[in-house]
């Protein structure tokens, strides 16, 4: 089999990589561009990136997803850009496709790429989405404390502490750390929340990820 043919089964290169994260940036000129491959805003307390999954194919998928930045391995929302045949874009159809991309995302992805990001439309849509599980909790625990409905974030931090291990866990296999972190984390919310602190608490919480402090 030829270079050519062949090419068209391999992965995307990183040069090609970042070709198309360049790319999507010039649609999205307000967004930072960050090296591992993502565009991304923040507001408050949160993340959004979008990101470009290369696949196997010479191809790639466009994901959102928000992340929390006072807990980053919280994160809620994933969505994969819904692409007719194949569900992913060819590098051979991207020089033509990319702009009908951008599209797809401004109608698909939520919150919208386009509005500014809004904290309370954010906790609404994590809402219709929460299960008994640490991530989801803690990310609306980390919302409306900063917004202030400290009665919803107290009960968010119980509840934390309450959600079931998660069920792929073999059988008396300690928890996993991040596991361990994101209920350490909902008890020292509920503290600062209780001491009328919590503002501060994330915002110290998410300058120490910043800073290198603490890592995943």
């Amino acid at each position: 089999m030829d270079k050519k043919k062949l090419r068209r089964y391999l992965p995307m290169t990183r040069k090609e990589q970042r070709e198309v994260l360049q790319c999507y940036a010039t649609a999205f000129p307000d967004w930072k561009v960050i090296a591992d491959g993502r565009l991304v805003r923040y507001h408050g307390p949160i993340m959004q990136q979008i990101g470009f999954e290369a696949l196997r194919g010479w191809s790639y998928r466009p994901a959102a997803v928000i992340r929390a930045l006072p807990l980053p391995t919280v994160r809620m929302l994933h969505q994969l850009l819904d692409i007719k045949r194949g569900g992913s874009i060819g590098m051979r159809d991207h020089p033509r496709q990319w702009k009908d991309v951008v599209v797809a995302m401004e109608q698909q992805f939520r919150p919208s790429v386009r509005k500014p990001l809004d904290l309370r439309e954010v906790t609404e849509l994590c809402k219709h989405e929460v299960l008994e599980r640490t991530n989801d909790l803690c990310m609306l625990a980390i919302l409306n404390a900063y917004l202030g409905e400290n009665e919803q974030a107290l009960s968010y931090c119980e509840r934390i502490q309450a959600a079931p291990l998660p069920t792929l866990l073999p059988p008396l296999k300690a928890s996993p750390a991040w596991e361990r972190q994101r209920r350490e984390f909902g008890l020292r919310l509920k503290e600062a929340i209780e001491q009328g602190k919590a503002r501060e608490f994330l915002e110290w919480e998410q300058s120490e990820w910043e800073r290198g402090n603490k890592k995943m």
